[in-house]
């Protein structure tokens, strides 16, 4: 069951009653027990779904729509691990919602990501049957390029809008545990939620898979040999409705699962090899009248399938059960060690099981109330207890304030005589004024030689302007680059090995249009408005630094900067975008903007515009809001705020002369020398 106006998110509801954003951004009157807290990671989600920890302390967050975040020391990096939103499919139940870590991940950075596959052709976001795939990326830095995907999985189908993908989760040895929804409507689960009585399929299953290639097991209940990826091959335990999280116990390694219920009973479960928990013949700890005539159902009720750790009723109330995970540290209380701890999303509760000597349940005890949302709930490397609140868009943990944190970071990066280049100067996408000197500037680690190689583009023959074999050089901006023209600049480093590092920065001419197209992004803020003040030290002071976390370097070919391409919104979010703008001589003149949304601008600290209203962006060279400005020598700080009421988030702003003539003889730069 569902509130009135609401998502569902692998059969859990997320209510979209657009509520106070306040009363949304932290928990509410919390009851914990004497000595604990929560702490806030994270505020500024957009339906969170599921998170991972890298043993090098960063957390990455998986938004349902299809963006992995990176978090590491207090900062939400503003440019995400990987954007697959195009071939994610978001529709109600759909989206990214299952992450995992490869064990050897500090070596290989293998991350895996599970969704509803929008496949190139077909249409976006909408209801109509899709597949659900399982693909590893690598990820190289703070990010993870589409490119590198190797598909594990691809052969789950999402019949309808409900029950599509849950958790991956790595055991002991490197396998790969997978669970996965039978597909059917939530509401009225029709002829798919049959399969999951039905080996020879994987809808409404727990896998066990090898995650190089997507096979089977060798000692999976159904393994053959002959066929290791068939379905029967991979299947480890079968008849669940929607398995949307599991934990695997840290001895024995089996699936504790959480599985979703329909009207009457949420269930927690240990699925042992070849179990049979018997949906949808049975829910609970009842056979189901409407299928039990069923030819399927045919023997298949409560005595004869594996019964459930626990069934607890709905009481007429929502309900959806999220398995969470085994407390194996010593930062809770000493009684809490061993403790498996679960949540329920819709009563916004997590509760913790005493297990006995055989991982049995042999006592359920209140642990939290007024919660938030909980989707994903997992023991950190400190000891604490995080989890995702998804509605309220929040990370957050739960800590014991009488015993110290441990590290977050687990694994220290090996060191390494690689050789490591950092371009601090050009960055790419600044625009030059011809004949001005262009600064390389750069940190350089363990190389033997470095080499700076500038070459011009402009349509013709690529054209070399310099070789410097120097950590620090120059050019000069030539004469007669076209809009579509730029200068490449490549650093290389190399060691006595012969290794090789480098990095590379396009830089531009002015543009005829006079528009900015490269900026610095920082946003979205969820439930934002533009009067908002959000930034650390206030929206005027704001200036990011190159290699802040907190600010994205983007570049658009467009005049129109389409927030959309970076952010997702909200009902209401907002974003900002820094620029310096150089000028020979302090003068007066314009500031030519154009936005379909709401659109503040501030000016070396002083704000110079707001305008709350949404209106037509026409798709020309004419500027809508011209404020004064005036000038300074040198360096001159604009920001750019956007708010999206409802139009489509784009905004645009150039430097005119008093007479709305374009001024030419300024240059747009995204760092100070």
């Amino acid at each position: 069951m569902c509130f009135r106006y609401a998502v569902i998110v692998s059969g859990l509801c997320v209510a979209l009653a657009l509520p106070n954003p306040v009363a949304h951004a932290r928990p509410r009157q919390l009851e914990l027990p004497p000595g604990f807290r929560v702490e806030q990671i994270v505020a500024d989600l957009e339906l969170p779904t599921t998170f991972a920890f890298a043993p090098d302390g960063r957390v990455f967050i998986a938004e349902k729509n299809g963006r992995v975040k990176v978090w590491k020391d207090g900062v939400l990096y503003a440019q995400p691990l990987i954007d697959i939103r195009d071939e994610v499919n978001n529709f109600v139940d759909r989206g990214l919602i299952g992450m995992a870590l490869d064990p050897n991940f500090a070596q290989n950075g293998w991350i895996y990501l599970m969704y509803s596959w929008d496949a190139p052709g077909q249409k976006p976001d909408v209801d109509e049957p899709r597949r659900s795939r399982i693909v590893r990326y690598t990820v190289e830095g703070d990010v993870a390029r589409p490119s590198s995907a190797y598909v594990i999985l691809d052969d789950h189908w999402n019949y309808t809008q409900n029950h599509s993908v849950g958790t991956l989760k790595f055991d002991r040895k490197g396998y790969l545990w997978v669970s996965l929804g039978e597909g059917a409507l939530s509401a009225m689960p029709g002829k798919e939620a049959l399969l999951a009585l039905d080996v020879n399929t994987i809808q409404g299953k727990v896998l066990r898979i090898d995650p190089r290639t997507g096979e089977g097991v060798r000692g999976n209940p159904f393994y053959d040999p002959r066929f290791p990826k068939s379905a029967r091959s991979r299947v480890w335990a079968y008849g669940f409705r929607n398995p949307f999280r599991f934990a695997l116990h840290p001895e024995t390694q089996l699936p504790y699962v959480g599985d979703v219920g329909w009207n009457t009973y949420e269930m927690l479960m240990i699925a042992t090899k070849g179990a049979n928990f018997g949906w949808p013949c049975v829910e609970g700890i009842m056979d189901v009248p409407q299928h039990q005539s069923l030819p399927e159902c045919r023997g298949v009720n409560v005595k004869t399938t594996t019964p459930k750790e626990l069934s607890y009723h709905h009481n007429n109330q929502n309900a959806a059960v999220v398995a969470g995970d085994f407390n194996t540290g010593d930062h809770f209380p000493p009684e809490m060690r061993g403790n498996f701890f679960y949540g329920d999303y819709s009563t916004q509760v997590i509760n913790r099981v005493v297990l006995d000597q055989k991982g049995r349940f042999k006592e359920v005890l209140p642990f939290g109330k007024q919660m938030g949302e909980p989707v994903d709930i997992q023991f950190g490397p400190d000891g604490a207890l995080w989890y995702l609140s998804i509605y309220s868009g929040g990370l957050r943990r739960i800590v014991y304030e009488k015993n110290p944190l441990k590290p977050l970071a687990t694994i220290t990066e090996t060191r390494t005589t690689r050789p490591r280049v950092t371009m601090r100067t050009p960055l790419h996408g600044e625009v030059y004024q011809p004949g001005q000197r262009v600064a390389l500037r750069a940190d350089v680690q363990n190389a033997a030689r470095v080499e700076w190689r500038v070459t011009r583009y402009d349509g013709r023959r690529p054209t070399p302007i310099t070789v410097t074999a120097a950590t620090d050089a120059s050019f000069v901006m030539p004469a007669g680059l076209g809009d579509q023209g730029f200068v490449e600049v490549i650093l290389t480093a190399v060691n006595d090995k012969g290794e090789v590092a480098a990095a590379r920065a396009n830089v531009y001419p002015f543009p005829s249009d006079g528009y900015i197209r490269a900026w610095w992004l920082n946003g979205g803020y969820p439930w934002r408005q533009l009067g908002d003040n959000l930034l650390p030290g206030g929206d005027g002071n704001y200036i990011p630094r190159v290699g802040d976390k907190t600010a994205w370097l983007i570049r658009s070919e467009s005049r129109n900067i389409n927030l959309l391409r970076y952010v997702t919104p909200a009902y209401r979010t907002s974003a900002y975008a820094f620029v310096w703008i150089e000028s020979p001589e302090e003068r007066s003149g314009l500031l030519g903007l154009n936005s379909d949304d709401g659109i503040a601008a501030w000016l070396n600290g002083e704000r110079i515009w707001f305008n709350d209203i949404s209106r037509y962006m026409p798709d020309d060279t004419r500027d809508i809001d011209l404020p004064p400005i005036k000038l300074k020598k040198g360096f001159n700080a604009l920001l750019i705020k956007v708010y999206t009421n409802d139009g489509d988030w784009q905004f645009k702003a150039r430097v005119l002369n008093p007479d709305g003539s374009i001024m030419r003889d300024v240059s747009h730069r995204l760092a100070q020398p």
